[in-house]
């Protein structure tokens, strides 16, 4: 029995890498989205069904930079054997992408979120919350692994509340076509992940202030 099996897994497996190997070429160029996809899906979707209770906090929102030290790249693509083949680069703007799943996730939790360009003078009891992202990145090999690391910050009336570091992983399963989509769900899940930390954290800095 057992090598009935093995001789079924092993044309399956062979027939599995030959078209991995066959799709290891070319740039893939994802559009990074927030919230993540669906699995079934490539449409995003609200975290919550439930209108959030809103929050008599606003949030004053600065642009998070972006310090990664290859700003172009968020990913690769490998081959059957491991090697780096092609490289995963979005159509949009890592800091604008980060920015606005900030502001998704905090609209999300009740908070009412202006943009720093649009906050005035009276707006100097409101927090301000800043940041940089250190790392967006999707490997893959058989399977792909999201991963998104930032600092976040939070101030108000000139005081520092929150500086911490988050990061999150994620992953669309296993890498059987390399699509845009894929690595685009797994970068979102990932960044999903670390900014669910931060707003729980958010939440305990603001409530003991």
């Amino acid at each position: 029995m057992i090598g009935i099996i093995r001789g079924v897994c092993a044309p399956a497996m062979l027939v599995f890498v030959v078209f991995l190997a066959g799709c290891a070429f070319g740039t893939r160029q994802p559009t990074l989205i927030y919230p993540p996809a669906m699995e079934s899906g490539g449409t995003s979707v609200a975290h919550a069904a439930i209108t959030p209770t809103p929050k008599n906090v606003q949030i004053v929102l600065k642009p998070f930079i972006d310090q990664r030290s290859d700003k172009k790249v968020v990913g690769t693509v490998r081959n059957a054997f491991g090697m780096r083949t092609a490289d995963v680069i979005p159509t949009n703007n890592v800091s604008d992408w980060v920015t606005q799943a900030v502001t998704t996730e905090l609209q999300n939790n009740g908070y009412t979120v202006i943009s720093a360009t649009s906050a005035d003078n009276s707006a100097s009891t409101s927090a301000v919350v800043s940041g940089e992202i250190l790392n967006v990145f999707c490997d893959m090999y058989f399977s792909y692994t999201g991963q998104v690391s930032i600092v976040a910050r939070v101030n108000k009336g000139g005081k520092e509340l929150l500086n911490k570091h988050y990061s999150g992983e994620g992953s669309a399963g296993l890498a059987v076509a390399m699509t845009s989509e894929s690595y685009a769900r797994s970068l979102a899940l990932a960044l999903s992940s670390a900014l669910k930390h931060f707003v729980s954290d958010l939440d305990k800095s603001l409530t003991a202030e």
